[in-house]
């Protein structure tokens, strides 16, 4: 099987952490980034790196990203820089363009552009965060998107023995159940009188920046 070779667009936490990562597989990493000094300290990390106009189509299309099996662009909060990486790299033909946004709007953006999947940072990190604090209970975890998330929890200690209706989730945590699995299996159509055991399996609809609020 052939070994992918990997182009990091920009150097931001994010880009240099995965970069990082990938070197020590021993896969060929194509970097670049506008900030010269990051580059000249990183050069011999990797295969090719460059420092360039990220704003520029035509220098990002002569660093060999038709050369890429998976592009990753990382240029923060810098749309402009973004929307033109994302494009180098479709117009080299790469299949897979990973980016990372600040926000759920810049991420609707890339998408739009050809990115194939976005990554809010900070939200991520949150999110494994909270599977840390709550690795017992948490279950899974549903994007579905728009800034909001399905996750699927057992009940807190102190919710066992507690009727629904008396969580005030809404209020509490601005989340929702939309269904329970019991003895009975799962349904939609629970009462909020139901009383809650440990093994009530819930699926709750929250905003995905609410998660931590939810498990703190």
């Amino acid at each position: 099987m052939k070994e992918k070779t990997y182009a990091i667009l920009g150097l931001g936490g994010y880009g240099m952490k995965l970069a990082e990562a990938v070197r020590k597989t021993g896969a060929e990493t194509i970097v670049a980034d506008s900030d010269s000094v990051i580059i000249e300290k990183n050069a011999h990390r990797f295969t090719y790196a460059v420092s360039l106009d990220m704003r520029s189509i035509d220098a990002l299309s002569e660093i060999g990203l038709e050369n890429a099996d998976i592009a990753v662009v990382d240029r923060g909060g810098n749309l402009e820089e973004s929307i033109m990486c994302v494009i180098a790299a479709k117009n080299a033909g790469i299949s897979s363009i990973i980016a990372t946004a600040p926000n759920s709007t810049t991420k609707d953006i890339l998408i739009k552009m050809g990115a194939t999947e976005v990554v809010i940072p900070e939200e991520e990190a949150a999110l494994r965060m909270a599977r840390t604090l709550i690795s017992e209970d948490f279950m899974e975890y549903i994007d579905i998107g728009e800034g909001l998330c399905v996750i699927r929890v057992f009940p807190l200690k102190p919710w066992i023995g507690k009727k629904i209706k008396d969580l005030q989730l809404r209020k509490t945590y601005n989340a929702n159940i939309i269904a329970i699995m019991g003895e009975e299996g799962m349904t939609c159509r629970f009462q909020t009188d139901t009383v809650l055991t440990k093994d009530t399996a819930m699926y709750i609809s929250i905003n995905k920046k609410d998660v931590m609020n939810f498990v703190s």
